[in-house]
């Protein structure tokens, strides 16, 4: 009976395998044009090993449809992202893989190391980053937030990565779920954005796409694309926007907007700066006019008018002005 349940197991892996090795390949030769860096494949059993089992007590991120575990192989520490077997995350994992693997040439991704084809959802392997969360570094229950230099960093590092997604390929790659629980902080406070599960590039020739299915945090998507699934790289730009917001102000977006329409954040802290800043770093000495300039930043983001939102590029260029046009206090 035990050699019965053995042969099982092996046809039941190598069916998973040679579903989803299918399902990435198709994935890599359509976002790289055939051309894809090789990634180590792990078994099943080494990633059980490597995180205890899937230990509960090693999970770091537990986001809608996949938990981030931390591991060990062979003494050194490495991320398992396990998406949850379920059929709306079927087309996601191939797709976080291969745009994952991609990007991670840039400082400011998670790199993927490696992958697990023998279950049902590819298992993904990363690098060890640290076990710091941006969502959980901003929030207000933490007791050692972080500086507001800090933050500044976070969000060029960030800006950064989204510019590559949008100009690095040979088609622009839209994000579509920008938001501070993807971003791991390393020992540094380098950050690392984790989750491509999303994407959606633009097809060749076109301007835009239509989503089929809309997808993300409700609250925190562009107006065009909540409203009628129309997608350009400005989707992001919006969500980065609301990053903004709570990388300066310290709490969620989302708490804000049961109060406020989304329209008001950029307003509210244009004209009221200092009460949308959070509290715990208005004893650093920052510049006033560096952190109007942040929240002005955010507010061309945030717009309601796609049109009138910057390019990740020019975001990434104006943070980094702001960074260096106002040197840290003595």
């Amino acid at each position: 009976m035990l050699a019965c349940l053995k042969v099982k197991r092996h046809e039941d892996n190598q069916k998973f395998f040679t579903k989803n090795g299918g399902a990435l390949l198709e994935e890599l030769i359509a976002f790289c044009n055939g051309r894809s860096n090789p990634i180590r494949h792990f078994s099943t059993n080494e990633l059980l090993r490597a995180t205890n089992y899937y230990d509960a007590r090693q999970i770091i991120v537990h986001d809608a449809g996949y938990r981030l575990y931390k591991g060990s192989l062979k003494d050194r520490p490495i991320f398992v992202k396990k998406y949850d077997n379920c059929r709306l995350w079927g087309d996601l994992a191939p797709k976080d893989i291969a745009i994952g693997s991609q990007m991670s040439v840039h400082k400011n991704v998670l790199k993927v190391i490696g992958c697990c084809l023998e279950t049902e959802l590819p298992i993904t392997v990363y690098e060890f980053a640290g076990t710091k969360i941006l969502s959980t570094c901003i929030s207000a229950t933490n007791d050692e937030p972080l500086p507001w230099k800090c933050r500044l960093k976070i969000a060029i590092g960030i800006a950064s990565a989204v510019a590559y997604l949008h100009t690095a390929f040979s088609r622009p790659v839209i994000h579509r779920d920008i938001k501070c629980s993807s971003i791991i902080l390393d020992q540094n406070n380098v950050p690392k954005l984790i989750d491509f599960g999303l994407c959606i590039s633009i097809p060749e020739g076109e301007s835009h796409v239509e989503a089929d299915v809309i997808v993300g945090r409700m609250g925190y998507l562009a107006p065009e694309y909540g409203g009628r699934g129309y997608l350009t790289e400005k989707a992001d730009v919006y969500q980065f926007g609301i990053l903004l917001f709570e990388l300066l102000s310290g709490q969620k977006a989302a708490y804000f907007m049961m109060k406020h329409d989304i329209t008001d954040i950029g307003k509210l802290c244009f004209g009221k700066l200092s009460n949308f800043i959070d509290s715990r770093i208005k004893n650093e000495r920052i510049d006033q006019v560096q952190l109007l300039d942040f929240a002005t930043l955010s507010r061309r983001c945030i717009s309601y008018e796609e049109e009138e939102r910057p390019t990740m590029i020019e975001v990434a260029k104006e943070l980094r002005r702001i960074d260096q046009r106002f040197p840290s206090p003595s």
